[in-house]
């Protein structure tokens, strides 16, 4: 666009003031008596040039929230976590911020804003999916200002309770009971019963192979880019009819093994399979750093007993006679 500092003055030999513009494809002059005439002519010539492009020009769009956002989950989450982990994250996205923020410009989003968002949730008794948003909400703000779309990340001003998170509750010998005989009609006989008596997390199906003796499965717990790494449960003599899966049955849709579970368990979670295996092996004395090593937890306040040491698999195979769901006279 062309600047008033630009021109060049000069005086012509017939003594007339003149200015000269030869930039960015322009090549005018103005000439005039005096050097104050010539100077207005020159300037309403810049005026006018400029409110012409200017009027010319696409107004200028504001980037808005959910195209960053989606922006962001594409370039940055996909690549970083898990599929499972991405697939929550992006579910409570478009369930959550999507509707409330996703047209409004981002440099627009406030404090106040969020914290309302966030209040609702709260409101409606989900305190941990409120607190996963406003992680979510803050890494996404943060990305803008290091884009720098704006200047500050609004979520360092918002404020909620910490969720209690709750533990999971192992089933009583009744329910327990009571779940093997139900499972017994159900579709998901198979893969409830392996969850049953190995503790692995629902993530980690799909990955289970099976020999003689043990069940083997990808760690569900790897972060993306960390080198995948596998454990081994022994088979329980009370599973090994149930044995093994097809590849079907291990492909099943973890939400719908959990619909269905929670349908007919309502008192407790899928998860909950995985804490009842823990509580009875240990009930049943087999050593709290073995059931470590076959449910994959790692306890860095004692990584000794937890990780490194080795037990034989002659051992495991002795250990794991111990965990009985049937007391002696109704098997």
């Amino acid at each position: 666009m062309p600047r008033l500092k630009n021109g060049k003055l000069r005086i012509t030999p017939d003594g007339l003031y003149q200015i000269r513009y030869r930039r960015e494809g322009f090549n005018v002059q103005f000439t005039a008596k005096t050097k104050k005439l010539a100077q207005e002519r020159f300037k309403e010539w810049v005026k006018s040039v400029n409110e012409e492009k200017h009027e010319q020009a696409p107004p200028h769009r504001q980037t808005l929230f959910g195209e960053f956002a989606l922006r962001y989950f594409e370039t940055v989450k996909k690549v970083n976590v898990g599929k499972e982990t991405y697939d929550t994250l992006f579910r409570q996205f478009n369930l959550h911020l999507l509707p409330k923020l996703g047209d409004v410009p981002i440099k627009n989003i406030t404090p106040m804003k969020c914290q309302q968002l966030l209040n609702e949730v709260l409101a409606a008794g989900k305190g941990r999916t409120a607190e996963s948003l406003k992680i979510l909400l803050k890494e996404i703000l943060r990305a803008a200002v290091g884009e720098g779309l704006i200047k500050q990340n609004p979520m360092e001003f918002v404020k909620i309770p910490k969720h209690q998170q709750k533990n999971g509750t192992a089933l009583s010998r009744e329910e327990v009971l009571a779940f093997i005989e139900k499972c017994e009609t159900s579709h998901y006989r198979k893969q409830f019963i392996l969850f049953l008596y190995t503790g692995i997390r629902r993530n980690e199906l799909h990955s289970a192979t099976f020999d003689e003796n043990f069940v083997t499965v990808a760690n569900g717990k790897c972060r993306k880019g960390e080198k995948q790494t596998y454990r081994k449960i022994p088979i329980a003599p009370e599973l090994k009819k149930y044995l093994p899966l097809s590849d079907k049955e291990l492909a099943t849709d973890n939400k719908v093994m959990s619909n269905v579970f929670k349908r007919d368990f309502p008192a407790h979670h899928l998860y909950d399979l995985r804490h009842t295996f823990t509580t009875y092996c240990q009930e049943a004395g087999i050593p709290k750093a073995l059931v470590d090593v076959w449910t994959g937890h790692v306890n860095r306040s004692d990584m000794t007993s937890s990780v490194y040491t080795h037990f034989s698999e002659g051992f495991q195979l002795e250990e794991i006679k111990k965990l009985r769901f049937f007391p002696e006279n109704e098997r």
